[in-house]
């Protein structure tokens, strides 16, 4: 499939998973493994593109400040819009030593040492703190993806490392298999190896459906993790091998430029019905979208404003 294909199926795909996010975020319950299989095409989408992007002898300085820049301005204006919206709600430790790590999205990396969290920011945000610890270690990673043996190697020592790591270290949510998704996502970048659409499309059905067989009908859950992840990884391969309807692209890819924004605000905008969910919820998106397109915007022109004053 041409790389712009591909371009716009991670596109569309990634707004739908921000969406389910919201979603997953919002309901809670069963939604939790679509949810986890979205923030796997996130990680492997971001690990992809990096690598098609950023190989060789490219310099490792240019990529980080890329990524500081782009990153940096949306935390910027997302962190500007929630000081307001927390001083006129009146929350509290708006200025704790742990204010600075939850602005920057590395809220996480203190919860995962055991240290006490108090500032209102960088709520729900560890999927930001594993991205940028990907960003850090993205240039050791592509150097091992340099030769197919290592990086294969490299990417088998990940899956069983990270899969012993979710058995035994556990965080609250699917932080291991999101990690081996930013890996795996790198390696798919340089090694062309795809299944085709048929059998990663009945491998898809038939993990899910077997999931659902032994959880209904026979309480087991203990292989909930693998089919998870032979789902995740299989929903990837499906957007690397066979476009998805231009019918999606229309009222979806609109909101592709403010993925960032959705993500890093949609905790804090949630408005809660008790006599109707989806009223709630209908209500929060909206919240939510047009807050993101309102900041993307403003983002957009701070950014066509620095690319003018800055150097030639």
């Amino acid at each position: 499939m041409k790389p712009a294909d591909i371009s716009y199926n991670f596109s569309i795909a990634k707004v739908l998973s921000i969406l389910m996010v919201a979603a997953g975020h919002y309901f809670g319950g069963l939604l939790w493994i679509p949810t986890t299989i979205a923030l796997f095409i996130f990680a492997f989408s971001s690990g992809y593109f990096s690598s098609s992007k950023y190989t060789g002898d490219f310099s490792v300085k240019k990529f980080w400040k890329a990524k500081v820049i782009r990153l940096g301005l949306s935390l910027a204006l997302i962190n500007l819009f929630l000081l307001a919206l927390f001083l006129v709600s009146g929350k509290n430790n708006l200025m704790t030593w742990d204010t600075l790590w939850g602005m920057s999205g590395l809220s996480a990396a203190l919860a995962w040492f055991g240290l006490p969290y108090h500032s209102p920011f960088g709520y729900g945000q560890w999927f930001l703190t594993v991205l940028w610890i990907y960003y850090l270690a993205y240039p050791a990673i592509e150097r091992i993806n340099r030769n197919s043996g290592v990086a294969t190697a490299f990417l088998l020592s990940a899956l069983v490392f990270t899969t012993y790591l979710n058995f035994h270290v556990l965080v609250g949510y699917e932080l291991w298999i999101t990690v081996f998704g930013f890996i795996l996502g790198t390696y798919a970048g340089r090694i062309p190896a795809r299944m085709t659409f048929v059998r990663s499309g009945g491998t898809l059905v038939a993990c899910i459906t077997s999931m659902l067989i032994l959880n209904k009908f026979f309480n087991v859950n203990s292989l909930n993790y693998y089919f998870i992840l032979v789902s995740s990884v299989m929903v990837c391969n499906i957007l690397l091998v066979r476009r998805l309807p231009d019918a999606l692209g229309p009222p979806l890819l609109p909101l592709q430029g403010v993925v960032l924004e959705i993500y890093l605000l949609h905790c804090y905008l949630f408005v809660r019905f008790p006599a109707s969910a989806i009223a709630g919820f209908t209500l929060s998106l909206t919240l939510i979208l047009l807050t993101a397109m309102t900041l993307g915007r403003i983002n957009l022109f701070l950014a066509a404003v620095r690319r003018k004053l800055g150097p030639a």
